[in-house]
């Protein structure tokens, strides 16, 4: 079966996230209108968990052209990776700073596909190579756009997100055994002690 291969820009649209003037623009204010996903809400297997509330206030042009939907790609784009994430619905309206770049797949690119094939690690090596800057490195949107995608039909691309999601979680319950097996043998250690 031979798979079609697409430039990214061809079967996604390509954003950076909204720009934030003024060095109070990214912090927390209460009575903000939407979410700010930071860097540090991503972790490095892809998944975004928001530690604590950031909330901005946009302006409604603004929030009309960066909020974010579900099913979209984040791309950290400015830093020492160039993570891949995929925005899941829950908790109110999100926005991303200009460190991200957003990915809009078209219906025929599984977003969960996308974000396997970004972090791959001979991918991730590629994308940072395309990054500018000597003291804080930054992707340019053209850069990822021009990335040559592989993309087989839409139930291939599906078995591939579930496997990936499958290998998270797998590493997730070992790292968790690890843990628990170190708490074990340092209970048994502490009750030797007391006999």
């Amino acid at each position: 079966m031979s798979v079609q291969h697409f430039k990214l820009r061809e079967i996604a649209e390509i954003q950076l996230g909204v720009t934030l003037r003024g060095s109070d623009a990214s912090r927390h204010d209460p009575a903000g209108t939407h979410q700010l996903i930071r860097i540090s809400d991503l972790s490095d297997d892809g998944s975004v968990s928001i530690g604590e509330p950031c909330l901005i206030k946009l302006s409604s042009g603004d929030a009309a052209r960066y909020e974010l939907k579900p099913g979209e790609v984040l791309v950290a784009a400015r830093g020492t990776r160039m993570t891949a994430a995929v925005l899941y619905a829950g908790g109110g309206p999100c926005v991303v700073g200009g460190q991200f770049l957003v990915v809009r797949p078209q219906q025929r690119l599984n977003p969960e596909y996308l974000r396997w094939f970004l972090n791959l690690p001979t991918i991730q090596t590629r994308l940072f190579s395309f990054a500018r800057g000597t003291y804080v490195r930054s992707l340019p949107a053209s850069s990822i756009g021009d990335l040559d995608i592989p993309l087989p039909p839409l139930p291939k691309q599906h078995a591939v997100a579930e496997l990936n999601r499958l290998r998270i979680r797998e590493k997730e319950l070992m790292a968790e055994l690890a843990e628990q097996r170190g708490l074990l043998v340092d209970h048994s250690v502490l009750q030797n002690f007391q006999q």
